[in-house]
């Protein structure tokens, strides 16, 4: 049996709101369904956060759609759950649920094991920080059913973050159901893949397929796992899509920038990319003339879809460099910084984790329902009562 593992594939967003950045994510997504094809897996599985946001607009459906109908048509099963970013916290139906509804695809995330042949699968939604706990009646029922099952190969899908592997974790290793041949994660960015040893099976997060907007513009490789269950251990291989457009960053003297930008220029150029990249410029130096960088960079405009660029000043009174650029991930850094002002980074968490996805998507009453469950479940009575 062989399965493709994908997840975090955010269809509909669109980097920089640009047009091309959005079809980015679409061709990483066809690319994910041909490998599928190609290698005659039996089930394709994601991990959650299918969409970007919870309301997806047509063209994100269609591809979705687009992708389920291919898959059929040459008898790969498609399961998933959902992530954050697919879920409507207060009413309505979640978008991706309309697939299940047809018949198209099959929903795993409610805990309720799915038999299929010689799979067994079962999966769960994302958990809010809030609501980790109702994860664990849910883990120890998975096991019981589990072990009515051992001639079946076991998958469990679960779209949470874990300490073992991100800083900012809901749940650890320990928590997991411990009788799955193979652990299919989504909620992580960046690709990992690690075994415990109470646990049957491997722990994979094959990552976004494209970059989100916490991760900021770097060099990176986005992919999927295909997994070989066919022996009697689960064998996962990251596979690297070939259709990203390449994110580049360069550090240049502005002493030296008109020469260095003349550098940059010939690098992409003998590069011959199949699409123009993104590119960064972070320019170090005293006294940066911002309108003189600014017509320098758009020199790169013929070659780059999106050229950028930041300063890194010189001349602190310390006589270290101050290093203004944006971090890596932006909501890290928002989390460290409020963690700074409020002096817990249990409440900073939640304020720029869970609540403030919520306010800047206009969700009010969904922010006020999470205030309120976070009040009830006693998580910030000392801070609001």
């Amino acid at each position: 049996m062989l399965i493709l593992h994908t997840s975090d594939t955010h269809l509909g967003y669109a980097q920089f709101d640009l047009e091309e950045r959005e079809k980015d994510v679409y061709d990483a997504f066809s690319e994910i369904v041909d490998a599928a094809v190609k290698d005659r897996v039996d089930a394709v599985v994601h991990s959650g956060d299918i969409f970007h946001i919870p309301r997806p607009a047509g063209r994100p459906l269609v591809k979705l759609g687009e992708g389920i109908k291919t898959m059929r048509e040459h008898g790969i099963r498609f399961y998933f759950t959902l992530g954050e970013h697919d879920i409507l916290r207060m009413r309505g139906t979640p978008s991706a649920l309309l697939f299940q509804r047809l018949g198209l695809a099959t929903y795993v995330g409610d805990g309720n094991p799915v038999i299929d042949g010689d799979l067994f699968i079962v999966g769960f939604h994302k958990r809010r920080n809030i609501e980790v706990e109702e994860l664990f009646d849910g883990f120890k029922r998975a096991d019981e059913i589990a072990k009515e099952h051992p001639d079946k190969k076991k998958v469990v899908v679960i779209h949470q973050g874990l300490l073992e592997c991100h800083p900012y974790g809901e749940i650890t290793a320990n928590d997991l159901p411990r009788l799955f041949d193979y652990y299919a994660m989504g909620h992580l960015h960046d690709h990992v893949e690690k075994r415990f040893e109470r646990l049957a099976g491997p722990v994979c997060y094959p990552g976004s397929i494209d970059p989100t907007p916490s991760e900021g513009i770097k060099e990176f490789r986005k992919g999927y796992f295909l997994v070989d269950l066919s022996g009697r251990e689960a064998r996962p291989e990251w596979v690297g899509l070939n259709s990203s457009r390449q994110q580049f960053r360069y550090d240049v003297e502005y002493a030296r920038l008109g020469q260095e930008i003349a550098r940059i220029k010939k690098e992409i150029e003998e590069k011959s990319l199949p699409k123009r990249p993104v590119v960064l410029v972070r320019v170090k130096g005293h006294e940066i003339d911002n309108a003189k960088v600014a017509a320098s960079i758009s020199g790169l405009r013929d070659l780059c879809l999106y050229p950028d660029w930041e300063p890194i000043l010189e001349g602190s009174p310390s006589g270290q460099e101050l290093l203004t650029e944006r971090p890596t991930d932006i909501q890290e850094e928002m989390v460290r910084l409020a963690t700074l002002a409020l002096g817990d980074e249990r409440r900073a968490s939640f304020a720029i984790r869970e609540l403030l996805p919520l306010l800047e998507r206009g969700e009010k009453e969904e922010a006020l329902d999470l205030v309120n469950k976070a009040y009830e479940k006693s998580r910030f009575k000392e801070v609001v009562g």
